[in-house]
């Protein structure tokens, strides 16, 4: 859809070399399938533009964007620039009150573990054959919160790797294949290289 919109907006697209020549493009944080999102972040190589032309581009790729989907910001970097993604904000919304009270406890536990530094050891699903293996996942949880929406979900992203959307609906007692559960990535935060 992203590529379909710069093609069309007439953006000046770096493509690769060979037989099929393509748009450089890539998404440094994908979502996993299932989540919906509000802040997903491409990046697309470009040929040198004169500046004060980036309000322009904007107008033209957000003009090619279909219902539903918005460009919240451009940014136009002079070279190559890497983004890591530092934290993820998740939301997890149920559809009964009984049980986001129930989700509400399990994730006020989960807190607690985090601020005392304790451990929190899942199993990880390693390939379709079922191999496991145990995990610490307690370095890559932030935070929980219940808000009115459901529960809001903070999770760090490191070299070392972060936790699946699947490990947090089983911490919080949910299953991932749940009907009436859905899952929304709300926010990350960057660092830009």
């Amino acid at each position: 859809m992203v590529q379909r919109a710069l093609v069309r907006s007439g953006a000046d697209l770096i493509y690769s070399q060979g037989f099929n020549p393509h748009p450089r493009l890539s998404l440094p944080l994908p979502k996993s399938v299932g989540l919906a999102s509000d802040d997903d972040l491409f990046c697309a190589q470009v040929s040198y533009r004169p500046a004060g032309q980036s309000d322009e581009l904007f107008k033209r790729i957000a003009a090619q964007l279909p219902e539903g989907f918005f460009l919240t910001e451009l940014m136009v970097h002079d070279g190559k620039v890497s983004y890591k993604p530092l934290e993820a904000e998740y939301l997890i919304s149920v559809n009964s009150r009984q049980e986001l009270e129930e989700v509400s406890a399990q994730a006020e536990k989960l807190n607690s573990l985090i601020s005392a530094g304790e451990k929190i050891i899942i199993e990880r699903r390693l390939d379709e054959k079922g191999s496991v293996k145990t995990v610490d996942v307690g370095g890559f949880l932030k935070s929980f919160e219940q808000i009115n929406e459901g529960i809001r979900v903070i999770c760090k992203i490191s070299d070392k790797g972060t936790i699946r959307l699947d490990e947090i609906m089983r911490l919080l007692g949910l299953a991932p294949e749940r009907i009436g559960v859905s899952m929304t990535r709300k926010k990350v935060n960057w660092q830009i290289n």
